[in-house]
């Protein structure tokens, strides 16, 4: 017995050259934010973009642990004076007072921009009290930073700004650098040049940081600690590529192992293998051509079309007859399986209308795999079978008889997985949905943890609760927010509620810094204050002849732009917060402490009518339950269509409402058995429904088919068994995943194919 080998030549070099395309072309990405809803309303998709490519996503949090608090600041101030110098960094700090620069553009502009400039700053007393503290500053063990600075600015205004500015003033110091409170670690802050979602290049900065720490430590015991977007995208990254192949590996084997066990034919391992790197491969380009890359989560989701795919051909295995043509043998079950093939695409057609481009992709990779896979079994895997081919006998078909003889147990399958469900479901309190997105992270908790417990070292603000600011223009973004400020030092009770860092604390509007120039003195006048504050001090008469100079020459100058404060050191804190929109520039802000959401919710909608109030968590769910919703209105549209389907099929609509009422009460019955597990439903959950449909239809279908031959009923049984051992094995395998997604469609796949080929099965026997 020979194999076709030109027709099988031919598939392996197309499949080969669709291989080569796959490795060099497809772009893989891994953060789960394609999973994310797009957002209909304005401040939706603000936030979802600030979610994928806000600054934060650039932070990352380091702390070195071990040893003592001087040896760990001395490996600080080293690891920041390296860090400093890197390319790939555009922020390193770490508290030491040194990281304070001089801008030259912002010491030009620091009578319009720095806080408590006004008339009576130049009052008299006002310059004697900065006078006396600057004496004292000079007279401190350790030298100011800004000693060179005391000419031009008597007053520290440079020195007030900055101070001003720095929102982690509150993070705990020791041994000059910060440290936590407990003393166990001391923290640096880093900004990286790339974006979060860059994950290669994120790749090479936490090598760097590695490296350099690696390198200054010379192996004297302390640890680093790296956390942020940057590391969870790697490592999320890391943990999908090796599930993803460990468990494609396992699935192969098992589906090899129950092939050989059902037929004891070796040439149909590769005859079943042909369709199903098709499907990969075809939906894996697809995907690629219509999203420009392909995602993680759909390539691992590929494993899932080892339990699909495969009952195409297994179908036309278990069918075959000594006395029939191989092509022969798929005419006959053609009609069927195109039903089946249509039908369940039908169910993914629903997923290309979502608003969540991950699953758009994984309902054209499905589709795209579906129709490859039916395709390939009809028009090319008929071809490959030498002729004339004898067929090994199928194993297990004596338990098979056995289970057609039986009569009685089929209904009570059928009682019972009605009394398991509906009980289930109608007694239970649980909550039937979660709409958490956080739930689709496959980062392990302990990573997370340690996340939350070094921004808490770092008094970060809460990412998570946020409020927005719109306007027009930098200069209105930066009016509202002027206007905020004044509203909380005016209200107590909202100034305690809503504890924010504004961008206009940063850089004044334009309106603000003219306000602030009409305030500085003339030169006469500066110069006599002056003078009288100097009295009984110890400086010469014309040592601040360059301050003088200085409030001369801010009197004039233009007031400070949005544009050329992102030019200078102001750039990070006001990218942090201001960003242009579509058709307008927003700002969001971050609250620093949050103990009751709703009551801040209700004080800005109360007293803040151009400030909104954005709970990302509550958004996003909103966003995820909104989809949810709607995705359960298409489902039950698609099931109307493939109602319609059936009927047009079969010819009948008893028989088609026979086929889907076992699928229905299979959904039902897992449904029931994943509540009696403790598992919340989410929209993975709801997607590997639609996959179970798909499964079962095929099952009922095959399990209603008319025979056409005599002992065709037990064929068809074996094959849909050997379709069910499969298909449920591989989906097992996939439950095992750490990956949340993954467990969620393997765990509800396996037990719904399990319900699927009872329920189906058992309606069979009982209507014949």
């Amino acid at each position: 017995m020979t194999i076709r080998i030109d027709t099988l030549l031919a598939w392996l070099a197309a499949l080969a050259l669709c291989s080569w395309w796959v490795f060099s072309q497809v772009s893989l990405r891994t953060d789960m934010s394609l999973f994310l809803p797009e957002g209909t309303a304005a401040d939706q998709r603000i936030l979802l973009n600030e979610i994928n490519q806000g600054p934060a996503n650039r932070l990352l949090l380091l702390a070195i642990t071990q040893g003592d608090a001087a040896s760990r600041a001395s490996l600080s101030q080293q690891l920041t004076a390296r860090l400093r110098n890197s390319p790939l960094l555009s922020r390193v700090e770490n508290g030491a007072p040194g990281a304070l620069q001089i801008d030259p553009l912002l010491f030009k502009y620091r009578y319009l921009i720095s806080p408590g400039i006004e008339a009576s700053a130049f009052s008299v007393e006002s310059l004697n009290r900065a006078l006396m503290q600057r004496l004292e500053e000079l007279k401190a063990p350790f030298p100011s930073p800004f000693k060179g600075l005391l000419a031009a600015d008597p007053m520290g205004s440079y020195q007030t700004m900055l101070r001003s500015w720095l929102a982690e003033q509150s993070i705990h110091r020791e041994q000059g650098v910060w440290q936590s409170k407990q003393g166990e670690m001391a923290l640096l802050l880093v900004q990286t040049r790339a974006g979060g979602l860059e994950l290669d290049e994120q790749q090479a900065v936490l090598a760097y940081l590695q490296d350099e720490f690696a390198r200054l430590d010379n192996d004297a015991g302390h640890q680093l600690i790296i956390s942020g977007p940057g590391v969870f995208g790697v490592q999320s990254r890391a943990v999908i590529h090796y599930e993803t192949q460990t468990l494609s590996m396992v699935a192969s084997a098992l589906i090899a192992l129950l092939l050989f066990s059902a037929y004891r034919f070796l040439p149909y391992l590769l005859f079943a293998a042909l369709p199903l790197l098709s499907a990969l491969l075809v939906g894996a380009i697809v995907c690629q051509l219509v999203f420009g890359e392909l995602h993680g989560i759909t390539l691992a989701f590929g494993i899932t079309l080892l339990g699909v795919t495969l009952d195409y051909p297994i179908h036309l295995f278990s069918h075959l007859r000594h006395s029939e043509p191989v092509n022969s043998t798929m005419l006959s079950i053609w009609r069927t399986l195109r039903l089946g093939v249509i039908t369940t695409c039908i169910a993914y057609l629903v997923l290309l209308t979502t608003d969540f481009i991950g699953l758009r992709q994984l309902g054209l990779f499905t589709l795209t795999g579906l129709l490859t896979a039916a395709l390939t079994s009809r028009l090319l895997l008929p071809r490959v079978f030498p002729q004339p081919f004898s067929p090994p006998q199928p194993r297990g078909m004596t338990l098979l008889s056995l289970m057609l003889k039986r009569k009685i147990w089929p209904s009570l399958v059928m009682l019972a997985l009605a009394v398991i469900s509906l009980t289930t479901l109608l007694l239970s309190s649980k909550p039937l949905w979660q709409d958490d997105i956080a739930t689709f992270s496959p980062l392990p908790k302990a990573l997370l943890e340690q996340d939350r417990q070094l921004r808490q070292h770092f008094s970060t603000s809460d990412p998570s609760h946020l409020l927005l600011i719109q306007g027009e223009d930098p200069q209105q973004l930066l009016q509202r927010s002027e206007a905020l400020r004044q509203h909380l030092q005016q209200d107590p009770a909202g100034a305690s509620l809503i504890d924010i860092s504004l961008p206009s604390d940063y850089l004044p509007s334009v309106q603000q810094q003219r306000v602030r120039q009409q305030s500085l003195p003339d030169r006469h006048g500066l110069s006599d204050n002056l003078q009288q504050a100097m009295q009984g001090l110890p400086f010469r008469k014309a040592a601040f002849d360059p301050f003088i100079t200085e409030i001369e020459q801010s009197r004039n100058l233009p007031p400070l732009s949005y544009a050329e404060a992102m030019s200078s050191e102001l750039k990070t804190r006001l990218e942090s917060m201001i960003r242009e929109g579509q058709s307008a520039w927003f700002a969001l802000i971050p609250l620093q402490t949050v103990a009751d959401p709703e009551q801040i919710k209700t004080y800005v909608e109360a007293n803040l009518p151009e400030v909104s109030y954005l709970n990302l968590k509550q958004e996003v769910s909103g966003l995820v339950g909104d989809f949810r919703q709607q995705t359960l209105q298409r489902v039950a549209l698609g099931c109307g269509l493939m109602l319609i389907l059936l009927w047009i099929g079969l010819g009948s609509l008893k028989r088609a409402l026979t086929t889907l009422i076992p699928i229905g009460l299979a959904i039902l019955a897992s449904v029931g058995v994943l509540h009696l597990l403790g598992e919340a439903l989410n929209l993975f959950h709801l997607i590997s429904l639609m996959l179970v449909l798909g499964i079962g239809l095929d099952y009922s279908l095959f399990f209603g088919r008319r025979e056409q031959q005599q002992g065709d009923a037990l064929l068809t049984l074996h094959a849909l068994s050997v379709c069910a051992l499969s298909t449920a094995g591989v989906f097992a395998i996939l439950a095992s995943s750490s990956i949340p997604v993954l467990h969620a469609i393997g765990l509800t796949v396996a037990i719904g194919v399990v319900m699927s080929y009872l329920a189906t099965y058992a309606l069979s026997r009982i209507n014949s």
